[in-house]
């Protein structure tokens, strides 16, 4: 007898049947919405860190060369090999300071830029006749265009009358809005002079690297002979705690979608055992027709592999038409409150593998448990025939 229209005869009975599958039937949109919402979750998650990931790193840099103390010397070799390459970076002359400003004080990051190197994109049309602040930090000491701050650094004295922390007074030029609070909120950018004559350090102590930047490069910049010792970071190194809370919330939401399956798994094995009890008479007129119970049993636990690895297919290409219209329309849909209005997707092949393979995995596991009772209950059909007569 042909394999398929037993098959088809059980998938009938999913679609037709009154009373008969209708927990099973449950089971299986379950799994189909297990598998399209895995996929939706992950092509967004993904693409929203990814979005995140980027933003930092055109402000902060890819790659970072830090001195080990403020370096006066010619870094022309270094920017010569940047240059050639192709290399976008600017060299700055970073320290922490407190802004003051009337009665509000605030602590902030200062990056004095060397502007005969190339500005990065990101303060390219900015005004450095005085400072470019994050726009949440001037909002916090209460600043407008053209106020004065003082800028202290509390790790810098004078001795007059004791020991004073060395202080300059700037105006505010000009804001800057990165859609990353933490840059908003604690960055600002000035001229590199103005820094040096706040921490009496000519030089610089950083050099910012910006883009793709090949190994070989930056083995070719770390390799030249300076005075200072240097030594470079990553943009993974400078931001282990945001790289290490995004893998967490990726864990995360994996944990918790696992979790919710489970109940997806409990109606697939109740909707099962349920479906197996009602189909011994059935299976045995496939029996007295000719087939082996052997082969029957088999067969039945087939026909719910297809069942399942049908329905997730179906879940994930339907996930994945739902992410690409999203993408598409994501700006008409989404309110302007929201920083990522296009919803960006980032679907690689490790979020397609695993929006099919853990709902098709959970739904193995516990088909086969309903299998393995069914199996031991029916282990004679010779038994139940006689068992009715």
């Amino acid at each position: 007898m042909k394999v398929w229209p037993f098959f088809r005869y059980f998938f009938s009975y999913i679609l037709r049947a009154k009373t008969r599958q209708r927990l099973l039937f449950i089971a299986v949109v379950g799994l189909f919405l297990s598998a399209f919402s895995l996929m939706v979750i992950q092509g967004i998650m993904g693409g929203l860190q990814k979005g995140l990931i980027a933003r930092s790193k055109s402000i902060h840099g890819s790659h970072l060369i830090i001195f080990d103390e403020p370096t006066s010397e010619s870094l022309a070799p270094i920017k010569d090999i940047l240059i050639k390459e192709g290399i976008h970076f600017y060299s700055e002359l970073e320290t922490e300071v407190m802004l003051k400003s009337k009665n509000f004080v605030a602590p902030a990051k200062l990056h004095g830029i060397d502007l005969d190197d190339e500005k990065p994109e990101f303060l390219q049309d900015k005004d450095f006749k005085g400072l470019v602040m994050g726009s949440e930090l001037a909002g916090k000491i209460h600043l407008q265009f053209l106020d004065e701050v003082q800028i202290i650094a509390p790790g810098v004295t004078d001795s007059i009358m004791g020991e004073v922390p060395r202080f300059v007074t700037e105006t505010l030029s000009d804001y800057l809005y990165t859609e990353l609070s933490e840059v908003d909120e604690f960055e600002i950018w000035s001229r590199v002079g103005m820094v040096q004559n706040l921490l009496r350090a000519p030089g610089v102590n950083q050099i910012r690297l910006f883009g793709n930047v090949p190994d070989d490069v930056l083995e070719k910049v770390l390799a030249v002979p300076t005075q200072v010792e240097k030594r470079h970071l990553s943009w993974e190194k400078m931001n282990e705690a945001l790289v290490w809370s995004l893998n967490l919330e990726t864990k995360v939401m994996l944990f918790l979608f696992i979790s919710m399956s489970l109940l997806v798994a409990i109606a697939i094995t109740s909707g099962l055992m349920i479906f197996y009890s009602k189909i011994r008479r059935d299976l045995m007129s496939f029996w007295i027709l000719g087939m082996a119970q052997k082969q029957l049993v088999g067969l039945c636990f087939k026909f719910t592999l297809i069942l399942s690895a049908l329905t997730v297919v179906i879940g994930g290409i339907f996930g994945y038409i739902t992410l690409k219209l999203l993408e598409k329309f994501g700006h008409d849909l989404m309110p302007d409150i929201f920083v990522e209005r296009q919803l960006p997707v980032q679907l690689d092949f490790s979020h397609i593998v695993m929006s099919l393979v853990i709902p098709f995995g959970i739904s193995l596991i516990f088909s086969y448990f309903s299998f393995a009772h069914f199996r031991k209950e029916n282990q004679s059909f010779v038994a139940i025939v006689r068992s009715l007569g």
